[in-house]
């Protein structure tokens, strides 16, 4: 409870001051141990030196004027991820193993152990809107310039790399769909092409043609038909003439029958001289002529009906095949709005493939185009606008703030060290401070002695004892 007292009291300046006089030599050599020991490690401490160098990112708006890049990334934008870059494994590992750098962490801790070493010593800070500044540190000024200078072409080279990776994937992918949509133009055009070999003359381009058939047909029908009707009433004609010739030689021919008879009994009764026999005999040959003549005409009107049958057998023939031929040209007229539905459908969705087809067939020429531009802009994307030169100071440890800073370590430790001793002493050393911790009053205080070591008796007030059992030696 005693220790707690003491801890809990309070120290004024003069106290405190009393109190490091009196330790003088301990807080003295507290402090002087302090800043000798820091003093020695900012000393020893490595100087680092830092060098830094300045890049410029060159935008690539007229390359985007002339054709449309297939790799969508603004190469301004990678400012804004170009810490997160620069610091990747990738880039600092091929800086690592190009240049040699920690080939004792490399050889003792591994690769990641020395990429991890490298991202403490690099600071990368975005300056503006197209450009940022590397800095790297190393003991060596010379490793720290060369690394500042060489970590911006890695970086772009592994930028680049990225790039052109990302236009080449683009035109394998425009290659595949290219390859893909042409299949489907393809067969597109064979399944159109069949459909136009299975309904062949009932097509919408043919409908007009198909129409004029028809107006032909029916023409030639009407024609037909005409004749026909003359055919048959010639054939009519002909009927009622047969009839009557027919009758002209039967007439004739029974005439000529009875002529004969008569002819026949007359030269049994005269003479071949005898008139009436001359006579009956002209009669009969008259009668034999006009026979003959009727007879012939009637052979000829026999041929006659023989042929106008034929004729007209001949016309009903050709108006049924004409009658056919206008129910094959009306039929595909009527069929030639159904597969003219079926055949817009088809053209729609042909066209629509060789349109996409045309548009991928355009869009891989730019993207191969595109990554011609990526190639040849290879050197023109990023701009070193101030190189890193040779640092000729390091840039720390700061050795003049580390001494100051360990000087008032050192103070500070050995302050509190002091005051720490001078509070948990509770040795009593004037009557002030008896005034303040007794609570008994203090009647006299016994001087201290030159050069002597005394002991001091407190006496009580009046009323108390004559002396003090248990006396506080006063220094």
């Amino acid at each position: 409870m005693e220790e707690e007292r003491n801890m809990e009291r309070g120290m004024t300046a003069d106290q405190l001051l009393g109190a490091l006089w009196r330790r003088k030599a301990l807080v003295g050599a507290i402090a002087a141990v302090v800043f000798v020991v820091g003093a020695a490690i900012v000393m020893t401490r490595p100087s680092m030196y830092e060098a830094s160098v300045v890049v410029r990112v060159e935008p690539q708006r007229p390359g985007e004027e002339m054709v449309q890049r297939t790799v969508s990334e603004i190469i301004e934008q990678r400012l804004l991820t170009v810490r997160q870059e620069l610091l990747a494994r990738p880039v600092l590992q091929k800086a690592i193993e190009e240049m040699n750098l920690y080939p004792d962490i490399v050889s003792e801790k591994g690769m990641e152990a020395a990429v991890s070493q490298m991202r403490k010593d690099l600071t990368v800070r975005v300056e503006g809107e197209t450009a940022f500044e590397l800095t790297y540190a190393n003991r060596d000024p010379q490793v720290a310039a060369q690394v500042a200078n060489r970590l911006p072409t890695i970086f772009s080279d592994e930028t680049l790399k990225i790039r052109q990776a990302q236009a080449a994937r683009a035109t394998d992918l425009f290659n595949e769909e290219m390859v893909q949509m042409g299949k489907a133009v393809s067969a597109w055009e064979q399944k159109i092409s069949q459909f136009k070999v299975d309904h062949l003359g009932e097509l919408p381009e043919q409908m007009e043609m198909n129409m004029r058939g028809l107006e032909r047909v029916s023409h030639q029908l009407q024609t037909k038909s005409e004749e026909l009707r003359v055919a048959e009433a010639r054939r009519s004609d002909l009927a009622r003439a047969r009839n009557a010739v027919d009758s002209e030689a039967g007439r004739l021919e029974a005439a000529e029958s009875g002529l004969t008879r008569s002819l026949v009994n007359a030269r049994t009764n005269w003479t071949e001289d005898h008139p009436e026999v001359k006579r009956l005999q002209t009669e009969l040959d008259g009668m034999t002529a006009r026979r003959k003549d009727a007879e012939g005409r009637l052979w000829a009107e026999r041929a006659e009906r023989t042929r106008v049958s034929s004729l007209i057998g001949g016309i009903q023939q050709e108006i049924v095949g004409l009658q056919k031929q206008a129910e094959a040209y009306q039929g595909r007229l009527n069929n030639t709005p159904r597969w003219a539905h079926e055949l817009a459908v088809m053209n729609r969705d042909y066209e629509i493939s060789r349109t996409k087809y045309q548009s991928v067939v355009s869009r891989k020429v730019e993207a191969e185009i595109a990554q011609e531009l990526e190639a040849k802009s290879a050197k023109s994307l990023f701009n070193v606008i101030s190189p890193a030169g040779v640092p000729a100071t390091p840039a720390r440890p700061d050795r003049m703030a580390g001494m100051l800073i360990v000087f008032l370590l050192a103070l500070g430790l050995g302050v509190l060290t002091g005051a720490v001793l001078e509070m948990r002493d509770d040795s009593l050393r004037d009557g002030m401070e008896v005034r303040q911790r007794l609570t008994l009053p203090v009647l006299a205080v016994v001087p201290e002695m030159q050069g002597k070591t005394e002991r001091r008796i407190l006496m009580p007030a009046s009323g108390a004892r004559n002396s003090v059992s248990n006396p506080t030696s006063l220094n």
